[in-house]
């Protein structure tokens, strides 16, 4: 039953014994069955390539014994003709992958009978000697090399015996011992070679056995981190009766170093923060994780944002390595004033659309990302805003996206779409109509950095 499941899998996903099994499909079977496979596969192939051969072999001799009027020839080639056709049935059923092992040595067996026939009835010819020579090309096992050597050796036999006496042929029994000796050769010597091209598919079979499984741990622990990452993301964006705000992240690999989040220092407040790490991938999600932690402690002391982005500069310069440096901005709105305070860290500044002119301005100054050892200090600059003004912030990934020119997409692209906005879409929209427009021009180009964008609209 176990083999007839793996027969029928087999030909489900791979198709027949005639298509060679990839090593990525080996690996899934079990060693035994991986094996099989494989030499199974090996041999199917190199029998129905030389079954071109036979067949045009089997054709010019029905053709003689037409002309020559030897129905007895035309009988054999008849029934030879029957096998094949049988054959070339079977390669496309699943029997074929279930009992190939039987199928081979009683097909080698009847062919050596068949073409035995076809030799003059008389004294033995190097047929008996030729043919078993057939079997080194093939890969078998003990017992399927035993099978047709059996049917060399009992015809061979049988040709002695027919045409001389018993007792002659007992008296002078070196031609059945010589063809005796011989296929105890070919059999050693088929199945050494088979043993040898074993041991050396069982080697890289387990090399990349350890290599799949090794993959699979490390694929397993990235899709692990990849789901704790995305658990720092929102769940769910503010639902704020003065402001409208929404946000996405997408990560170019399974972990991205991007990050965005929101803080409510008090209900007439909002703070969001938009991060990225110096590149991405696993070293850049630990990182970002440890930012995000720093940022819910330094929170708990309500500071403006130039001075809470210069405490977590120092904690980032204390906690991780000089090649990961953080660029980050930080928005704080409040109603009650009517601004948005803005600090920025090496970071893209905000794009703020003011609905009163249909102008976008750029809201932040240009300093140094945290936890570099370059001069200079955070600064913060505050602007207002009104109904209907919207704001968005994001990431380089959006501006360094590549067309497949190598065109950047830019920022002054991004703000010229955010010019075309109309104050009766909402955040959700505006969002959805950006990111579109990044998608549009990147086109079928590969996304090579994480894309982060918040979309926020005043009520």
């Amino acid at each position: 039953m176990v083999e007839r499941a793996v027969a029928v899998g087999y030909h489900a996903e791979v198709g027949t014994l005639l298509q060679e099994p990839t090593m990525d499909y080996l690996v899934r079977r079990s060693e035994t069955e991986a094996v099989r496979l494989f030499f199974d596969s090996r041999n199917a192939r190199l029998l129905f390539r030389s079954l071109f051969f036979v067949t045009a072999a089997v054709l010019i001799v029905a053709l003689i014994s037409i002309a020559t009027e030897r129905y007895r020839y035309l009988f054999v080639t008849g029934c030879n003709l029957a096998l094949i056709r049988g054959l070339y049935w079977a390669s496309e059923h699943p029997i074929m992958t279930h009992h190939f092992r039987q199928i081979l040595p009683l097909y080698l067996a009847i062919q050596l009978l068949l073409f035995r026939m076809l030799m003059p009835f008389g004294a033995p010819s190097p047929f008996d000697a030729l043919f078993p020579l057939t079997l080194l090309a093939f890969r078998l096992q003990p017992l399927q090399v035993a099978v047709p050597l059996l049917a060399s050796w009992v015809s061979f036999s049988g040709v002695v015996i027919a045409t001389s006496e018993i007792s002659k042929a007992l008296e002078s029994p070196w031609g059945m011992v010589a063809q005796t000796i011989w296929c105890m050769i070919l059999f050693v010597w088929v199945v050494t070679w088979t043993r040898s091209d074993e041991r050396e598919f069982l080697a890289n079979w387990r090399r990349e056995l350890r290599r799949t499984r090794e993959r699979e741990r490390m694929k397993g622990e990235l899709d692990d981190a990849r789901r704790i990452q995305l658990s720092m993301l929102p769940r769910r964006d503010p639902d704020l009766p003065w402001m409208d705000a929404v946000g996405i992240s997408i990560p170019a690999s399974e972990v991205g170093g991007d990050y965005y989040g929101y803080f409510q220092p008090s209900p007439r407040q909002l703070g969001v923060v938009v991060a990225d790490v110096a590149g991405h991938g696993v070293a850049s999600g630990l990182v970002l994780s440890g930012i995000r932690a720093g940022l819910h402690l330094v929170h708990e002391q309500p500071d403006p944002p130039d001075r809470l982005l210069d405490r977590l500069d120092r904690m980032v310069r204390h906690t991780s390595g000089k090649r990961h440096f953080v660029t980050m901005i930080y928005a704080l709105f409040d109603a009650e004033l009517g601004t948005a305070t803005v600090a920025t860290a090496g970071h893209p500044p905000m794009l703020h659309y003011r609905a009163t002119d249909g102008t976008v301005d750029e809201v932040g100054t240009h300093s140094r990302p945290l936890g570099t050892a370059l001069p200079g200090k955070v600064s913060q600059v505050s602007v207002p805003f009104g109904p209907d003004d919207a704001f968005v912030l994001y990431t380089d990934g959006i501006a360094e996206t590549l067309d497949r020119h190598d065109n950047a997409y830019s920022g002054d692209r991004l703000a010229r779409r955010l010019s075309d906005f109309t104050s009766d879409r909402s955040a959700h929209e505006l969002r959805n109509t950006l990111l579109g427009d990044v998608v549009t021009f990147k086109g079928d180009r590969e996304q090579t950095d994480d894309i982060t964008i918040v979309v926020l609209k005043a009520r």
